[in-house]
């Protein structure tokens, strides 16, 4: 019990950070004519969130080997997150954007968070496994 509530309620946690985050207080800049790449990137990193969030929902369900796919998928998506923000779409150039100030070291920590807590989740559930 202990470990499906470890490998589950970080990412649900995490995910529900990740995907509020980006639409409230670490948002893409304002104020611009059209939309830019920090645009892009809040709403993919919401979407990423969802993700990570449904995965840890599922596993409180399911046995321990499934958790450990659920959590690889886990740490896929958080670095999927981390590719965001950093070099597959970007933020604003400026260095004072709030973009680049917030969003951008928010979306990265709660990106590793996320892969820490799910390799730790990953570890406690293989010991389980070789055990039973």
């Amino acid at each position: 019990m202990k470990n499906k509530l470890f490998a589950s309620v970080p990412n649900i946690l995490l995910g529900l950070l990740i995907a509020v985050a980006p639409q409230t207080f670490a948002h893409a800049c304002i104020g611009h004519d059209m939309p830019g790449a920090c645009h892009y990137s809040q709403q993919a990193a919401t979407g990423i969130g969802v993700v990570i969030l449904a995965l840890g929902v599922v596993a409180l369900f399911v046995n321990h080997q499934i958790r450990i796919g659920l959590n690889i998928a886990a740490i896929a998506n958080a670095l999927l997150l981390l590719a965001v923000p950093t070099f597959l779409i970007g933020v604003c150039k400026g260095a004072m954007m709030h973009c680049r100030m917030v969003m951008l070291p928010t979306l990265i920590v709660l990106g590793v968070l996320t892969m820490v807590f799910a390799g730790i989740a990953i570890w406690l559930d293989s010991r389980s496994t070789a055990r039973g």
